[in-house]
């Protein structure tokens, strides 16, 4: 069954002395994630091992921190502490306050209906073991990687700055000689890339129970507007996400700036779209979805487009639209009104 809104995101942007993602260290040796990035070179390929990579668990981990800031901002009260604290600890029911060993031992959900109420099992899903209960990521986000050419890849450049921990005067001397110094990666790099999908039509509806239908909330809360909630503050945690808070920050803030952004609202279960690393992403997305609306004659799909000249397109099918932005407001407004538009008339 397809249950609208589905949101597909890829896009880029560019990174300046950040941490991405921390990988283990060696001793004092603080790592970036790496991984092996295969590159064309004209007839034949490239491999490049050891290129720096933000994980997509890191970026998940993330859009469910700020996913839950956003929620509390608009009103939202149905999630636990380890949610609203951004504890990526899940499966647990949304009246727990208290994070402590007593509070949580008996507090995991019973059923998947149960689990569903607290924002983040609902959103980003959870594995409870010992009861034999998950419940798939309703966001799904890639690895963000370098834009696949030569060009870009070799121009990303991964370096150590070395920071040492201040002990004030008044510690005593052993304590005040056991201060430590050690060095922490960064990563400088001209473009990466990166995808995201979201099937925002699975919110407050469980997957393994019942037969799709919405739960009911506690205390007869109105379950349409606490949907509403939840799709924009998904859609809102993705800005955030974006401008360089996906990175690890324990040491800095990351530098970063989106360079350009393809968002697609529809109704219907639109394939993924080509992630940002590939050169021609946006060319190739455009042809997918061409191919998809003109197929699923009765499907509303809705292309938005920001920093990206080349998005237009003269064979648009009459039910896709496609829509050209000169700031992120007016695209994130537009998607979060569609997606809101769709949760409603898709009941």
């Amino acid at each position: 069954m397809a249950y609208s809104p589905y949101v597909k995101i890829t896009g880029r942007f560019t990174v300046e002395v950040s941490a991405l993602t921390g990988s283990g260290n060696i001793g004092n040796y603080n790592q970036v994630a790496t991984a092996k990035i295969v590159v064309p070179d004209g007839n034949t390929y490239k491999v490049y091992d050891g290129a720096s990579i933000i994980t997509g668990n890191a970026l998940k981990h993330w859009h469910a921190v700020y996913l839950a800031q956003e929620y509390v901002k608009l009103g939202g009260s149905l999630l636990n502490i380890l949610c609203k604290h951004g504890v990526g600890l899940r499966g647990y029911k949304y009246t727990v306050n208290k994070m402590d060993a007593d509070s949580l031992k008996s507090a995991s959900a019973d059923n998947e209906q149960d689990a569903i109420i607290d924002l983040c099992n609902d959103l980003h899903g959870f594995l409870i073991p010992d009861k034999q209960l998950k419940r798939d990521s309703l966001i799904e986000v890639s690895h963000a990687i370098p834009v696949l050419t030569i060009d870009n890849v070799e121009n990303v450049v991964k370096f150590a700055v070395q920071h040492n921990r201040v002990v004030p005067k008044q510690v005593t001397k052993g304590e005040s000689e056991g201060m430590m110094v050690f060095k922490q990666e960064y990563v400088s790099g001209p473009l990466y890339g990166f995808a995201m999908s979201m099937d925002l039509g699975w919110v407050l509806r469980p997957r393994y129970e019942g037969n799709g239908s919405i739960i009911n909330l506690p205390n007869n809360a109105n379950v349409d507007e606490e949907r509403k909630r939840r799709i924009r503050a998904s859609i809102l945690a993705v800005l955030n996400m974006l401008m360089g808070s996906g990175s690890k920050q324990a040491r800095s803030l990351p530098i970063s700036k989106l360079n350009d952004l393809l968002v697609v609202v529809s109704d219907a279960p639109i394939p993924n779209l080509v992630h940002g690393a590939y050169p021609d992403y946006v060319k190739q997305s455009i042809t997918i979805l061409e191919t998809y609306a003109s197929i699923v004659n009765e499907a509303k799909v809705h292309v938005h487009c920001y920093g990206i000249s080349e998005c237009k397109s003269s064979t648009v099918p009459k039910n896709m639209s496609v829509k050209v932005h000169d700031n992120l407001k007016d695209l994130f407004n537009d998607v979060i009104k569609e997606g809101e538009d769709m949760v409603t008339e898709h009941k």
